[in-house]
């Protein structure tokens, strides 16, 4: 049986304001076990993006706990969580995220440079491992704004994987790209799963329906597994 790396157990997340509380997420339970590809799908609204922030140790739960590798860490400080979104977690977002001043390898760079622990050549030889892997061997010193939307997202996943993180979360992966890519992108997912890494995607992209091993619909904060 493949390992569990985390699980949200009866999270909900409810915003108050003076006048009023919006409830965004009620009990929910999901769970990431190694190499396996876990989607959500529901309509803009529907909580997707709170519940991808609880995984990701952005923020907290009203109420229920996170769990990463069998530890509690929803009551952990900041400082911690930092640390362990470091260590244990690789992040895909839509609208990429990438420091337009940077060139493809030292944007992949950037989480090596933060973590301080490899040397330049260390760092730009794994960067570059990582974006020929995605298919961008031809792209290094090219800054953000020469490159498609296909390419600035494949060096954002490149730049995701950059920590040899256990778990990939993404954020409407395919979002900005054309047909092509999409494949592609998937592609490298489907590498992911290989390799043991245990991802969870949000997304509107009926595409990925045929990918999962997990499949899941989020509707007014309520999450339904379908597959």
């Amino acid at each position: 049986m493949s390992k569990l790396l985390m699980s949200v157990k009866k999270v909900s997340k409810t915003y108050k304001t003076k006048e009023n509380e919006l409830t965004v997420l009620k009990n929910v339970n999901l769970d990431i076990h190694e190499g396996e590809l876990n989607v959500i799908m529901g309509p803009s609204g529907s909580g997707k993006s709170t519940l991808l922030s609880m995984m990701g140790l952005l923020d907290k739960p009203s109420g229920g706990e996170v769990r990463l590798l069998d530890e509690v860490v929803s009551t952990h400080s900041h400082e911690d969580l930092t640390d362990l979104r470091a260590e244990h977690l690789g992040f895909v977002f839509q609208d990429y995220h990438l420091v337009p001043n940077l060139s493809a390898l030292e944007n992949v760079s950037l989480p090596l440079l933060l973590k301080n622990e490899m040397s330049r050549r260390e760092r730009d030889k794994l960067s570059g491992e990582l974006l020929d892997s995605v298919g961008l061997s031809h792209r290094y010193t090219h800054f953000p704004s020469s490159l498609s939307g296909g390419e600035k997202q494949r060096v954002a996943i490149a730049r995701a994987l950059s920590n040899q993180p256990k778990i990939i979360l993404a954020d409407e992966p395919t979002g900005n790209v054309d047909t092509e890519t999409e494949m592609k992108i998937i592609e490298i997912f489907q590498v992911l799963k290989k390799q043991r890494v245990g991802m969870l995607i949000v997304t509107h992209n009926e595409i990925f329906k045929q990918y999962a091993d997990h499949l899941y619909t989020l509707k007014q904060g309520e999450l339904e597994k379908v597959v």
